[in-house]
């Protein structure tokens, strides 16, 4: 069948369908049609109700006229079968006069519009064809975002299932890394004890290369203990589950407890290590274990990478400008080519691979150090010439309350990305506490926040910098409370200490950033002396 395009082309045009069982009705349906301005009718009549339902199935016609009486059944049939069948075709009922009643029902079954035969007219078909297209543009819309919802839900089911499936794989992967951590520290302290006992004389005497073999079986053993911290660590850190308790503290310190490893290293394979660390250095606020690992680890490397004979010198000097503390590892090793330093601190990424020789571990040691000093607020790079060395250096925040939480405003996307605000926690014990209690309590707390929050000691308590909303500080003191609960269990010291959490207010992080600050400043400021 010819569309009415293809016999008017360039004008409005409609393929018309009329259903009626009388024949002077479908002429007169015809006529008035035909009468409408700016239209071209390509018109059809059939009194069957099979034959429309085959028409508009094979999509012959644009819209469809029906008649309440088709001898055995009747126009609602239709309308009901076509809408059941799916069709999306513009209906409109032709009712006698006074079938308002039936036209309503026409309407419910999925009728566009209805006319009265009785007041054919141009301007009222106009209008129904109208109604008729603008329902059947609604249809098409609704279908699609039907097929759309459907879709993106079972897209999200399939997502969901996915990610559900990734949890438990991620899950099985973590404790498996977990138990082989567990299973092989306890025969490499076995191997390293009973090492230790023979190249210490313990079980006989031993000769000056028996001695020598034994010390290098020790180096490796603690090469090997240092991977399997890697992959613990590094397992930890992706999940977000490593603990981070930062506090003033001192650099000096903090090295001093890596300074008896380093020089047994150095030692053994035959490298000086120096010490360079400036006087009078200000408190810096870290977690002094990481950042303990992180200097072990590059000097570590750096004494690896040297050769016998070659000198390794750990500094560290203050920059007061930018209110932090410079650690620097320096070697006399072959260096590192300039192409090479941008992926050294990726994972898996052996430092220098392409001009440096030397132990080989996962490749994890300078990601897992990278993520650690950032956990502290911090920054590490790598400047190199071959031949001639390599400087590893890492910054540690000073303890300075307002550049302190100017660092942690700048960072805070880094651990949690998306949040809109930053609250400030007001962490008291209910009564004062003896130094020790007090330390149990701060521990508590440092290990029970998130790696994105922060907290700085004030005399009588803590203040708590957490990028969260209310749940989570529920959540918070839930865990807080439960955890000393737990400590004084195990120490068998009765009722844990009470400690009060008040909620001093919560700050956009895109707008309030600076009356936040101030916030934080006016509330350590009685105790601190001012910022």
């Amino acid at each position: 069948m010819l569309s009415a395009a293809d016999v008017y082309p360039g004008q409005k045009s409609l393929r018309i369908l009329c259903v009626d069982d009388d024949t002077g009705d479908a002429e007169l349906l015809r006529r008035r049609l035909s009468e409408i301005p700016d239209y071209q009718i390509a018109f059809t009549a059939t009194p069957r109700a099979e034959q429309a339902t085959e028409l508009v199935s094979h999509g012959e016609c644009d819209v469809v006229f029906v008649d309440y009486r088709l001898g055995g059944t009747t126009g609602l049939d239709f309308v009901e079968h076509l809408r059941s069948a799916g069709n999306l075709a513009p209906v409109i009922f032709m009712t006698g006069q006074g079938d308002e009643t039936i036209a309503s029902h026409a309407i419910r079954a999925g009728a566009d519009d209805y006319v009265s035969k009785a007041e054919l007219s141009a301007e009222r078909l106009r209008q129904a064809l109208q109604n008729g297209q603008s329902q059947q543009r609604r249809r098409i819309l609704e279908n699609e975002n039907r097929r759309l919802l459907g879709e993106l839900r079972q897209k999200n089911d399939l997502l969901n299932g996915q990610n559900r499936r990734l949890a438990e794989l991620y899950d099985t992967a973590h404790q498996f890394v977990d138990n082989v951590s567990h299973e092989f520290r306890t025969p490499l302290t076995v191997i390293k004890e009973f090492t230790a006992i023979i190249a210490d004389g313990l079980a006989g005497p031993v000769s000056g290369q028996q001695t020598e073999y034994l010390r290098t079986v020790l180096d490796r053993v603690d090469d090997l203990a240092a991977m399997i911290d890697d992959m613990l660590d590094i397992s930890k850190l992706e999940a977000g589950l490593l603990g981070i308790a930062r506090k003033p503290c001192s650099l000096h310190d903090v090295i001093a407890r890596v300074r008896v490893t380093l020089e047994r290293k150095g030692a053994s394979a035959g490298v000086k290590v120096d010490y360079e660390m400036e006087e009078g250095l200000p408190t810096v606020y870290c977690d002094p274990e990481k950042i303990g690992r992180v200097a072990l680890n590059l000097a570590v490397n750096a004494i690896k990478f040297s050769g016998e004979g070659k000198r390794v010198c750990v500094a560290g000097r203050s920059d007061l400008a930018r209110s932090q503390v410079c650690v620097e590892v320096t070697d006399q090793g072959p260096g590192i080519a300039r192409e090479n330093l941008d992926m050294i601190f990726e994972r898996f990424q052996q430092a220098g691979a392409a001009v440096r020789s030397g132990p080989k571990g996962f490749g994890l040691g300078l990601n897992i150090a990278q993520q650690l000093v950032q956990l502290n607020l911090g920054d590490i790079g790598v400047r190199s010439d071959v031949g001639r060395g390599s400087t590893f250096s890492f910054t540690i925040p000073a303890y300075a309350p307002a550049a302190l939480v100017d660092r942690f405003l700048e960072r805070v996307h880094q651990f949690r990305e998306g949040l809109t605000q930053v609250s400030l926690v007001q962490v008291e014990p209910e009564q004062a506490l003896e130094a020790d209690a007090q330390a149990e309590v701060e521990y508590v707390i440092q290990h029970q926040i998130r790696r994105s929050d922060l907290v700085l000691p004030r005399r009588s308590g803590w203040l708590l910098l957490a990028p969260s909303n209310h749940a989570d500080l529920k959540s918070f003191l839930a865990r807080v409370e439960r955890s000393l609960q737990e400590s004084a269990t195990r120490r068998r010291g009765g009722a844990a200490p009470r400690i009060v959490v008040r909620l001093l207010g919560s700050w956009s992080l895109t707008n309030d950033r600076a009356a936040f600050r101030q916030r934080v400043l006016e509330s350590l400021a009685p105790e601190e002396g001012g910022a």
